[in-house]
């Protein structure tokens, strides 16, 4: 299909796949076919001049195949290079494109590249013919990262386009994340015109027209006019039909997930195991349709190997999902008795926890797909009756005229959380002999449980975490040392400490994670700028991460994408393990919030990041400073009692720091942060279960109250009481959230 060779989430892929969809736009249908084969004739002429096998530089590329081509799609007026001379070729973009002579003759008037800038367009920025776009060197960053701090750094100018000849992105400031949203299309591809043995996806003839007519309608100078009477460019409208595209998608899985799927799933559980409490039940019903979202979100975005012929003997995709959907378009039956849809179910859990290169799977082990967490869904097998339904409903939209394909590559990680949130304003009950699933109004109230709007969360951060990360630079650029590395901007922003005192499924957390990785890609481009011949330690970071999951998955048989291992990625990655934080009074949006970050920062070849040190149930309401409470305790006289356990606590510390530094690259680095944790956590025990105790208090002659305060500064208002004890933590809910 056209979508197996567009990449980036600027849009939805069936969005601009399905031609009812995109064709809504009225400019789709302007685009006659006969304007449509010119433009074709004209882009094939370019391509045929270049040779079979042309290894051509980047300048060459630019000359005789990247300007030319946007020559021929309408971008005349051009000026490339401004003032590069003056302040160096990688610190300026390629060129810029204006809508017409007269912008561009405006341009040339203002002696200021800031107000040169203002004026045009769209953004360029070319690479020599097939480099890589989203991987670095210690000579040189990734050109994905020279776009996103041109963005950032050129307010004026929303768009831009990167390409190194045969892949040709579309970046736009306002996307929730530069470095993430984007669009980009493989130009050779849609023109038909691959190498044998570039030649992955066979495209028919329908389907390639269709990508070129993509390639052309949004890269083209008048996609970027603003004409009609709503005032809007044709992106403009096509981002407002991609989110309601999306917020469609998302509104129609919701209504089966709460309405049929849990429902479902609940009553066939407490038939399973009937003597089951109703809770266990809920929290059964909730980690399994938690493992069925993981699974089909993951396969849909081919973040497990769906295109290895083994993965396709243990996943659902084709094994169970169209199976059941091909039998029940036939009206057949499913078995009351039978459990093949469960055991399929149950051994894809296990694979993904445990890896199997058999399936050219490494273990993911999270903790989502652990056997221990849940031991009721261990003791129960549901029939395949019941499992049918719920795969079929989760699987296929049903019409008044046939059923369609949910692809869930088409949701957001935020929309997928907040089908978990809602979730759990649900409660299950028994009336009478029946069990019933219905909504519970003081769910949200009686757990604490509050979730930001995402509308909220862009300003959030901007006003609080923007600042520091330009606080960030200005150390390393004023820094006089002779040694830089010492203040590498982003390895600065790498130590911000960022905290969500009521996280729900993770909304704040994953636009949070966008931002900053953004920021980190920026500032690895800004310093390689600003200091000649400067290289940020963060590129050998990157590299030697990915060359661990590389050469595990080279050794083990795993099948790895070389594209998901991007730069971009494990920036992801690195951000989410050393600067998230988040914290909530309910424990399943605990763990929901855990499933959203895992998805969100899905890396192959690599296990799930250990999180269970960063995001804690617990009261963020009630916090102070643990070294406050442990001075009222020696003021009172208290220290003698509490002094072994408290310098065992202080000393358990120490671990936190390994396991912050850990990447969890490799499966033993995951095992690793668990074990140095659970080491933590049993080493303060003496100390909390001492101060737990009310004789305790009462020999250290502290009020109730005072006691309170000291057990859950030990505690830790994340759950965390090493982190608190060692006085690491700020209290939560204050001014201090973000460090």
């Amino acid at each position: 299909m056209a979508a197996d060779l567009m990449l980036g989430r600027l849009l939805p892929p069936d969005f601009l796949n399905q031609t009812e969809s995109v064709g809504a736009l009225p400019e789709w249908n302007d685009l006659t076919d006969n304007a449509f084969d010119d433009y074709e004739t004209r882009l094939r002429r370019v391509f045929e001049k270049i040779p079979e096998q042309w290894n051509a530089n980047e300048s060459v590329t630019e000359d005789e195949l990247i300007w030319p081509i946007l020559r021929q799609i309408g971008w005349t007026s051009v000026l490339r290079q401004l003032n590069a001379s003056a302040v160096g070729r990688l610190d300026v973009p390629d060129g810029i494109m204006y809508l017409d002579d007269d912008a561009k003759g405006r341009a040339m008037r203002v002696a200021d590249a800031k107000a040169q800038y203002a004026i045009g367009t769209v953004l360029v920025e070319a690479k020599r013919w097939q480099r890589p776009l989203d991987r670095g060197s210690m000579s040189d960053v990734a050109p994905s990262s020279q776009m996103n701090r041109y963005l950032h750094r050129v307010g004026e100018v929303r768009w831009g386009i990167l390409t190194n000849g045969a892949h040709w992105r579309l970046y736009y400031q306002g996307a929730r994340s530069i470095s993430q949203d984007f669009l980009e299309i493989d130009l050779p591809a849609a023109l038909g015109m691959l190498q044998p043995d570039e030649d992955v996806f066979a495209l028919s003839a329908a389907d390639r027209r269709h990508l070129l007519k993509l390639f052309i309608f949004l890269f083209r100078r008048d996609a970027f006019l603003a004409e009609l009477p709503d005032g809007l460019t044709l992106h403009e409208r096509a981002l407002q039909e991609g989110r309601h595209y999306e917020e469609r998608v998302a509104a129609n899985i919701s209504g089966l997930v709460f309405h049929e799927v849990f429902p479902q799933l609940i009553r066939a559980i407490a038939a399973a195991a009937p003597d089951a409490p109703l809770a266990e039940v809920r929290d059964a019903g909730l980690v399994l349709l938690y493992r069925l979202l993981f699974i089909l979100y993951a396969e849909d975005r081919a973040l497990l190997p769906v295109h290895d012929a083994r993965y396709a003997n243990i996943g659902l995709r084709g094994r169970v999902r169209e199976d059941v959907g091909r039998r029940k378009d036939r009206g057949e039956t499913f078995s009351a008795t039978a459990t093949s849809c469960w055991n399929a179910l149950d051994d894809l859990s296990r694979v993904i926890d445990q890896g199997d290169p058999a399936f050219g799977l490494p273990p993911y082990n999270g903790g989502l797909f652990l056997e221990e967490r849940t031991p009721l869904l261990s003791r129960i097998r549901l029939p395949n009756r019941a499992m049918a339904d719920v795969i079929d409903a989760l699987s296929f939209e049903r019409t008044d005229t046939n059923r369609l394909y949910i692809n869930y590559r088409n949701l957001s990680v935020q929309q997928l959380g907040s089908i978990y949130e809602r979730l759990l304003e649900f409660e299950v009950a028994g009336v009478g002999e029946e069990i019933v699933v219905r909504p519970n109004v003081f769910a949200r109230k009686g757990s604490g449980s509050y979730y930001t709007p995402e509308s909220l969360v862009g300003l959030i951060v901007k006003e609080t975490v923007d600042p520091l990360v330009e606080a960030k630079f200005d150390v390393f650029r004023l820094a006089v040392d002779a040694d830089k590395r010492e203040h590498d901007p982003a390895e600065a922003i790498l130590d911000l400490k960022v905290c969500d005192p009521a996280m729900g499924s993770g909304h704040f957390l994953v636009s949070l994670v966008d931002q900053l990785s953004d920021h980190v890609i920026a500032a690895v481009a800004n310093s390689h700028a600003t200091v000649k011949g400067y290289v940020s330690p963060l590129v050998q970071r990157i590299d030697s991460i990915r060359r661990i999951i590389q050469d595990n998955a080279k050794a083990q048989g795993w099948t790895v994408d070389p594209g998901q291992l991007d730069d971009r990625h494990i920036v992801r990655r690195m951000v989410l393990k050393r600067c998230i934080y988040g914290v909530d009074k309910n424990e399943m949006a605990v763990e929901l919030a855990k499933v959203t970050l895992w998805l969100h920062t899905f890396t192959v070849g690599a296990p799930l990041s250990f999180l269970d040190h960063h995001l804690r149930c617990g009261d963020s309401l009630f916090g102070c400073w643990v070294r406050d409470g442990v001075d009222k305790v020696e003021a009172q006289g208290g220290r003698l009692f509490v002094q072994k356990p408290l310098d065992e606590a202080m000393a358990a510390a120490n671990p936190m720091g390994v396991i912050e530094a850990l990447s969890d690259a490799e499966i033993a680095e995951a095992e690793r942060s668990a074990e140095l944790y659970a080491g933590i956590q049993a080493a303060t025990e003496p100390l909390r279960a001492l101060l737990s105790l009310n004789q305790a208090a009462d020999w250290l002659n502290l009020s109730q109250q005072d006691h309170d305060i000291v057990d859950h500064l030990l505690a830790g208002s994340f759950g965390d009481p090493i982190a608190v004890a060692a006085g690491r933590a700020n209290p939560v809910g204050g001014p201090e959230d973000v460090q």
